[in-house]
């Protein structure tokens, strides 16, 4: 078997491997085969209910939900790939 050096392929070859390998960490993660609400629904419950109980919705409440919806349908290792974008 004759192994090829990088000075045997294609400038073009290169470049379309090295665009594959940056698209690669790009692609979103997919989505769990049976994703979990129960955290996203407890979220949702009691922040609501707090928000009438005390008369003031927490500021951070958006950003709850979205944290628990996104590990509902990702699952906890989101975050990882998430926080490796540069958008």
């Amino acid at each position: 078997m004759v192994e090829k050096g990088l000075s045997d392929v294609s400038t073009e070859t290169l470049k379309k491997e090295l665009e594959t390998r940056e698209n690669a960490g790009k692609q979103p993660p997919k989505p769990l085969e049976r994703p979990d609400f129960t955290e996203l629904r407890k979220t949702v419950i009691e922040g609501i209910e707090e928000a009438v109980r005390e008369q003031y919705e927490d500021e951070d409440f958006e950003h709850y939900v979205y944290e628990a919806a996104m590990e509902a349908v990702y699952g906890k290792d989101f975050w990882t790939w998430r926080n490796k974008q540069k958008w």
